[in-house]
């Protein structure tokens, strides 16, 4: 199912997206790149902040999967962008309109919970022996279930 147009610009107004001036202290301080290695400009914050007021396709393709939601563009951004919660609610909006391929979901409810990108670079960086391992395909809610009940037996 397609994404209206006025469903984006609604994200974009909520999240004021419309206050960036391209000062680059959200992609400075954005620790994607050290995380998977490096970004395109196109993966990161000003580069989606781009592509969302140029009119452009945000959800077809894998970029807005890289942000790891931990918010520190957010608190830095001198003009107030939200963009944490903006790529929050984009991928939401993005999943109800079945555009879910990189979104991984658990094992146990079936819920959303991480993007794939995310998934596969920490098992990439774990120990592939680590007991640990298996709690990387269920959601926050499910692991705290199924590791208290391993603790309980």
């Amino acid at each position: 199912m397609k994404i209206k147009r006025e469903e984006i610009e609604k994200l974009i107004e909520e999240y004021k997206l419309t206050r960036c001036f391209e000062c680059g202290k959200c992609t400075a301080s954005c620790p994607m790149a050290e995380f998977f290695g490096s970004i395109e400009f196109g993966q990161s914050p000003r580069g989606i902040i781009e592509k969302a007021l140029l009119n452009s396709d945000l959800v077809t393709g894998d970029a807005i999967w890289y942000c790891l939601t931990c918010e520190v563009c957010t608190k830095g951004c001198p003009s107030g962008v939200n963009f944490r919660d903006f790529m929050e609610a984009l991928r939401k909006l993005a999943i109800e309109k079945g555009h879910d391929r990189y979104g991984a979901r658990c094992r146990r409810c079936g819920g959303y919970f991480l993007p794939t990108i995310t998934q596969k670079e920490l098992i990439k960086k774990l120990d592939r022996d680590s007991d640990s391992l298996e709690f990387l395909f269920f959601c926050p809610v499910c692991r705290r279930r199924t590791f208290s009940q391993r603790v309980r037996k």
